[in-house]
């Protein structure tokens, strides 16, 4: 007999790949865009960080179409809106339209997010076995092949041609590979009666603190991640003086280096615990980001070469450092008894949402009014911090915080 959930962990991973091709062809080209408008870094951080905004919405409405859709609809609805929306950055003629794009954007990743991300936790939930970490990997295979191919072809293909193309074969990638996802009658509580919507709307009263703590160590592991996409071909083409195409190498080694921290972070967690290995993994990834971005930073455009290389030792170690908290966090926010795993997945994502923002905003202030290297740090230091709360991971700490029955 077919197993629904072995077929759902097939697409699942291919819904993660394909999720990741935009993302690939896009971060490359950033710089472009971004000298195109001609923005300086608080004007451009700011205009992206406004997806933020965008995200909150999403988040606080991903988790309601879920339970009154099912993940899978909702998965397969949203992919279409995140891939049209992509090719729109390339035609930004002013720092506000690319700020609306990534407004609307930010709305249509964060419900995709709720539903592939619920799909994942059910499936991991009925196999009884880890799986998001190597989900999650292959989001990084997608944007990592993609980003590699998008900045090879920088040099000759225009932005909007690029970016085109990649959303052409995510679509069709997409659509024919995810059919297997779960159906809505596995989904996590689906219901389409009111009263019982309304009941999943409030969170366990022991749950509050518990998802309050993942959301803050999740937002201190989620904005080095995306710095990364934000800043990293700016890095080397402005401050390094790395030309364009290799100024997205940066990006494609730091991907490379988390989906192979996603690859082998099963292996770990069934040696060791899920806790021990975000700890090490973000620590020793949070040190060698921070020694390597000083060193590319000490060297600079005097030798673009070598800064280069300097830079991609430092986000390969970043890779490393964020590989599994995004799929820890998950998989924490999907334990708790008594709050299904969409509404844990959103409630955290809106908390995660705001805080980025303000984040995203911050560093890119403090890019203008020092310099990029400096904000970059920041994030090194933010993602030791994150491994350092990786203590709300230890089994059965979401059990002790959730007093299933006690509802506000």
């Amino acid at each position: 007999m077919n197993n629904p959930y072995e077929s759902a962990r097939k697409a699942v991973q291919w819904g993660f790949f394909f999720m990741g091709v935009p993302v690939g062809m896009l971060v490359p080209r950033l710089a472009e865009i971004k000298a195109g408008i001609g923005s300086g870094d608080s004007s451009y951080g700011t205009a992206i960080a406004i997806g933020g905004l965008g995200a909150m919405i999403g988040n606080a409405t991903g988790g309601r179409l879920v339970h009154r859709f099912g993940s899978k609809p909702v998965a397969r609805t949203a992919i279409a809106f995140i891939l049209i929306n992509n090719v729109t950055n390339a035609l930004a003629p002013t720092t506000l339209w690319l700020a609306a794009v990534a407004f609307t954007g930010g709305i249509a990743w964060s419900i995709q997010n709720v539903g592939i991300n619920s799909q994942g936790a059910l499936v991991e939930q009925g196999l009884g076995r880890s799986f998001m970490p190597r989900a999650h990997a292959f989001w990084s295979i997608g944007t990592m092949t993609a980003g590699v191919i998008s900045s090879l072809i920088a040099p000759f293909v225009p932005p909007l041609a690029a970016l085109s193309t990649g959303v052409a074969v995510s679509l069709v990638g997409f659509y024919s590979l995810t059919s297997n996802l779960l159906p809505t009658h596995l989904d996590d509580r689906p219901t389409n009666d009111a009263s019982q919507l309304q009941q999943h709307e409030r969170i366990p009263r022991g749950a509050v603190l518990f998802l309050v703590t993942v959301a803050t160590a999740n937002v201190m592991a989620l904005v080095p991640e995306i710095a990364v996409g934000d800043w990293s071909s700016v890095l080397l083409k402005e401050d390094f003086g790395v030309a364009v195409g290799p100024n997205g190498y940066g990006f494609a080694v730091f991907m490379v280096f988390q989906m192979l921290g996603r690859f082998f972070a099963p292996t770990f967690v069934d040696r060791y615990t899920l806790a021990t290995v975000v700890r090490w993994f973000g620590l020793v990834g949070a040190s060698g980001f921070l020694a390597f971005l000083f060193l590319a930073t000490r060297t600079g455009a005097d030798n673009p070469a070598l800064a280069l290389v300097y830079s991609c030792i430092a986000y390969g170690c970043m890779g490393a450092g964020v590989a599994v908290m995004a799929p820890a966090w998950v998989t924490a926010a999907g334990a708790i008894p008594g709050l299904p795993s969409a509404r844990a997945i959103a409630r955290i994502g809106v908390i995660v949402a705001v805080s980025g923002m303000v984040c995203r905003i911050a560093l890119a202030n403090i890019s203008q009014l020092y310099s990029l290297p400096i904000a970059l740090s920041l994030t090194g230091v933010m993602l030791a911090i994150a491994a350092l709360m990786s203590y709300v991971l230890h089994p059965h700490r979401a059990q002790r915080h959730a007093i299933t029955r006690e509802f506000e």
